[in-house]
């Protein structure tokens, strides 16, 4: 033991490394939020614009056993639920995106009335996003 005190000035581990220990525990508790919410950032207290991260992918039927020939394209998030997009009144838009490539969306989550609507009736969605912003992100 005394060989212990020695090395370490007879201070015990925690007090001389008390420093380290609460920004580690910071930089955990960041991280933990960080990532957490990665894939969809709210601002609604702002301006009620939302983005969400994800795949650009085909938007899943509710009922497996229909026939829709059409692929409706929509984003699925980082979180796995599928968004429909309106873009009735995007601003900016890649025009050459393809199916799984990633992209970043913004704007605002229409009422839940909106998925009841006949057309997004047969999709599995959580809900539909009347973009501002579509953009190719890597």
């Amino acid at each position: 033991m005394e060989e212990f005190d020695r090395e370490f000035g007879g201070k015990n581990f925690l007090q001389k490394n008390i420093v380290i220990i609460v920004v580690i525990a910071v930089l955990v508790v960041l991280g933990y939020f960080f990532f957490n919410g990665w894939d969809r950032a709210v601002n609604t207290e702002i301006d009620g614009m939302t983005t969400i991260t994800g795949h650009f992918s085909c938007l899943p039927l509710k009922d497996i056993e229909a026939e829709i020939t059409d692929c409706s394209l929509g984003i699925r998030a980082k979180n796995g639920s599928y968004y429909a997009l309106n873009v009735s009144r995007v601003q900016d838009a890649n025009i050459d995106l393809k199916a799984e490539d990633t992209i970043a969306v913004t704007g605002t989550i229409e009422p839940d009335e909106t998925v009841l609507e006949d057309r997004w009736a047969p999709y599995d969605i959580a809900g539909v996003i009347k973009v501002n912003t579509l953009l190719r992100t890597r």
